[in-house]
């Protein structure tokens, strides 16, 4: 960074830690616990620098059709394929629904957000604020199905809104991210799928009165490009240069001073971002192995463990908790709140031994004991950095979407094997050679699964597996 550069930030930072301090004298809630390092900084800092690191990357286009899925601020970016192994930016991406996904800017006015009636078809729009907490989402379970537009409304702006709008989502930073993910019921249904994200829209305020008489709105073209930092723009994002980097706080001080975090947070928090930024030669390669190493030492504790599954309701909203919130970043970025969805994971069988492609396993479901989605549920394979796995059937998940066949009695076998299984290849759920993960998605789960009465059933090796 040159030294002019680096001699504005300084002086915005100065600017924000003395806007800070006078809010912090005004708090109710006392003095501000004092940082303990840098490496608390770094846990701090991880989730709000992934989020601006992805913004900046999914919005370098000078439109929403020149790359599949990315699209300038304020629009959406539409994919019409199902995601596969290239799909490398976001850890664990979901393989049965089309993501339909955009980042707005709320400084200047409030944006529309237009759903379509999906004749039934779930679909979820949840919204992430400018450092990963899910604060709302329109969908199926919230809103239904039914078309509607819904008015989103940045922490700043003071205005009249339509009277003709379905509801109003109030934002608690102006940087928002929603992820949309409408269902595909497997690749025969993909093109009408795609048809229906297609009819998302977001529509400024200012334009939304034509809209509204009309029913069209075209987004704008040539949007002036910002080029992504290219320190930050790793596959995934949190393996980019720039999270090892003293650079790393210079990113979130600005990013903090546009998206100044809640009042309940903001003595704490503006503590962690000026401490990181004024320390920053401390961060090494050290600091960020200490770092992931405690991601990788939360993970085990993020839920119940049940027959191997980790279970955890906490994720999507984390509070001050940041240790989990970057954990989650790290290996499950754009989490939903439990609501919306949970995310069982395994990486052992019921032996606690870890899962390879060198076995076959079974999972058994019982009459009945499907997961209880009122959406929908499958099953990922992922290898061990998250990503998916090619295979000669291309399929990358199973579940209630995908023809599983039953058992005479009404019960599903899933087999999880490198080939495949001599009957039942509906059921076959393809593995790589080697180590591998499997995550359960249900959406909307029932409220059985969230009071942790119904939990995964275990994953067993085959009888002809064992030695």
């Amino acid at each position: 960074m040159n030294e002019i550069r680096r001699s504005h930030l300084l002086g915005a930072v100065v600017t924000l830690a003395a806007a800070l301090l006078t809010v912090r004298a005004q708090s109710p809630l006392g003095p501000t616990t004092q940082t303990a390092g840098i490496l608390q900084d770094y846990i701090y800092g991880f989730s709000p620098v992934a989020m601006e690191a992805t913004r900046s990357i999914l919005t370098a286009v000078p439109d929403n059709t020149t790359l599949p899925g990315i699209a300038p601020i304020n629009q959406f970016g539409y994919r019409t394929t199902l995601a596969d192994p290239q799909e490398q930016l976001i850890i664990r991406p979901n393989a049965d629904t089309l993501y339909t996904s955009a980042w707005l800017d709320l400084d200047r006015e409030p944006m529309i957000l237009h759903v379509p009636d999906t004749a039934g078809r779930y679909y979820l729009m949840p919204m992430l604020d400018a450092y990963s907490n899910e604060f709302a989402s329109i969908g199926a379970r919230t809103t239904g199905t039914g078309v509607g537009n819904y008015a989103i409304v940045g922490p700043d702006w003071r205005g009249t809104l339509p009277a003709s709008v379905s509801g109003v989502v109030y934002a608690p930073t102006n940087t928002v991210w929603i992820i949309g993910r409408t269902l595909v019921r497997g690749q025969a249904d993909l093109q009408d799928a795609a048809a229906v994200t297609r009819q998302f829209l977001l529509i400024p305020l200012s334009a939304y009165l034509s809209f509204y008489q009309t029913g069209t709105y075209t987004p704008p073209t040539e949007v002036r490009v910002a080029p992504p930092n290219p320190d930050f723009a790793g596959l995934p994002v949190t393996n980019s240069p720039g999270f090892s980097k003293p650079e790393f706080f210079d990113v979130l001080a600005v990013y903090s001073l546009q998206n100044p975090p809640s009042r309940d947070e903001i003595g704490q928090a503006s503590a962690l971002v000026l401490d990181g930024f004024f320390h920053q030669a401390q961060l090494n390669s050290n600091i960020v192995k200490q770092a992931n190493d405690a991601f990788t030492n939360e993970l085990p504790s993020l839920g119940v463990n049940e027959n191997g599954w980790i279970l955890n309701t906490n994720g999507g909203n984390y509070g001050t908790d940041y240790l989990l919130r970057s954990t989650f970043t790290r290996f499950g970025f754009g989490t939903n709140i439990a609501e919306d969805a949970v995310y069982p994971s395994a990486n052992t069988d019921i032996t606690g031994t870890p899962l390879t492609g060198t076995k076959s396993y079974v999972i058994h479901f019982p009459p009945g004991q499907t997961p209880p989605a009122h959406g929908f549920w499958s099953i990922t394979v992922y290898n061990q950095e998250g990503f998916l796995v090619p295979n000669p059937i291309q399929r990358y998940d199973v579940g209630s979407e995908t023809g599983l066949t039953p058992n005479a009695d009404g019960s599903i076998d899933i087999f999880v094997q490198n080939t495949p299984p001599a009957t039942l290849d509906t059921n076959w759920l393809p593995t790589p050679t080697g180590p591998f993960e499997l995550t359960l998605r249900v959406f909307w789960p029932d409220q059985s699964m969230l009071r942790g009465a119904w939990m995964p059933p275990a994953i067993t090796p085959s009888i002809a597996a064992l030695p």
